[in-house]
């Protein structure tokens, strides 16, 4: 008996050093996750799901802020030596950032980000580059702009509806203004949504690249596609042309489906918020060219603060989620225009129709838009300033607080002291 328990501790003693001398199971590693801050969610809802299919191990929380607070905020966060893995800056913002190359990780020295520049429209990979050559960020999208219209209005009115018609049609700012007139002549009703949109477009058609800031001398400057932008804004206002309703409001949400105006300037990146709030109307919609020619507004740039806690499975991200194979699949799923001109010959989305508009080749429309741009507009140091002032003078007159003249007076004003800033 003593034996069998001989035998029984030796037995147990091997088990027990079999088990301390076996390799442990390698432990899994809990997932990472990573913030991604922006004042909107840049339609990734679906390509997020995929995302997270293909790398389980790295989660992406979206924080989204109100346009001004979140780049306002990002700022803050970055001087103050915080900030999220990942930050969204829109280009009107983006002479601000890169002031601060400093505050963010040099995509370029730590990730090669260089070598994918040739992927990209090359104007629009500068405006995520800073003077002194550090790429801060990957640019997502591109907004070609273009005039959105209700062709089913127009045809009630008695005016041409077809896409090409409408574009001969409204092609000069004057065939824009009797067109217009002619709408409201017929129906008492509004044709455009607001002057402030029409002023934001036109003012960007300066072929030379030039809107408030000169980017050979840095310099604040006054030009005269900018002057025009404001008369043609008031030749709608006091004609009664427009329909004033404040962008991204509950009731211009509504009026893209209820016929409050018949048409918007509409960068690429507006088509899938017309298209959410007109679901009622499929078809209605279609797209024409932009009066007076093409023009860029907006579009966004990835960048990793320089205090992010992720870097590289934020790198890892954003070079899967602005690769030329996610952009089409985005455009295809939300309209987003990619900045990765590859894209614009895939067949798919040459091919890319949508019944909500009308099924207008909305791929080659806006496209062809942006790969006319030769120069894009410069946004200096204060363009955010320069900005909002030349909105406030169009808003003043629009809402009959004061003339044209008048404004435009107040705002030279107020451009010379932010000039005393520079």
């Amino acid at each position: 008996m003593f034996k069998k328990i001989r035998k029984i501790r030796i037995l147990a003693a091997f088990v027990v050093m079999g088990a301390l001398l076996a390799p442990a199971a390698p432990a899994v590693a809990a997932p990472v996750e990573i913030t991604l801050s922006c004042f909107n969610d840049l339609n990734l809802s679906n390509l997020l799901k995929e995302w997270e299919t293909v790398n389980p191990n790295i989660k992406i929380k979206v924080k989204t802020a109100d346009f001004n607070a979140h780049h306002d905020g990002l700022l803050t966060q970055l001087i103050a030596g915080s900030g999220p893995d990942i930050a969204c800056i829109e280009v009107g913002y983006s002479s601000r950032f890169k002031a601060y190359p400093q505050l963010f990780t040099n995509l370029g020295k730590t990730f090669k980000a260089n070598t994918l520049e040739k992927n990209y429209i090359n104007w629009r990979w500068e405006q995520g580059v800073a003077r002194d050559g550090t790429i801060i960020g990957i640019p997502t999208d591109v907004g070609g702009l273009a005039m959105c219209y209700r062709q089913d209005l127009l045809k009630k009115a008695g005016l041409p509806n077809e896409r090409g018609a409408v574009s001969a049609a409204t092609s000069t700012p004057e065939k824009l203004t009797a067109f217009a007139q002619k709408y409201v002549a017929a129906t008492g009703k509004p044709f455009l949504d607001n002057v402030g949109s029409l002023f934001e477009g036109v003012s960007r058609q300066g072929a030379d690249g030039v809107q408030f800031y000169d980017k050979k001398t840095d310099k604040i400057v006054e030009v005269p596609q900018v002057k025009k932008a404001y008369d043609l804004a008031g030749t709608f206002a006091t004609k009664k042309l427009s329909a004033e309703i404040e962008l991204w409001s509950s009731d211009w949400n509504q009026g893209m489906g209820n016929g409050a105006f018949a048409a918007m300037l509409c960068p690429s990146w507006l088509l899938a918020n017309i298209q959410n709030n007109a679901k009622d109307i499929p078809g209605a919609w279609d797209v024409a060219q932009m009066p007076g020619g093409g023009a860029n507004w907006g579009g966004s740039q990835l960048t990793i603060p320089k205090f992010a806690a992720h870097p590289k499975e934020a790198w890892t991200f954003i070079s899967w989620v602005l690769a030329p194979e996610q952009q089409l699949k985005l455009f295809l799923d939300k309209g987003v225009l990619p900045t990765t001109p590859a894209v614009y010959k895939d067949p798919k989305f040459l091919a890319a129709k949508d019944i909500a508009w009308n099924n207008a080749p909305i791929g080659k429309i806006f496209s062809d838009v942006v790969m006319a741009i030769k120069k894009p507009i410069y946004e200096g140091k204060y363009q955010v300033s320069v900005k909002d002032a030349y909105n406030a003078a169009v808003g003043r007159m629009a809402s009959g607080k004061q003339t044209p003249e008048a404004s435009w007076a107040q705002l030279m004003k107020e451009i010379k002291k932010i000039k005393a800033l520079s």
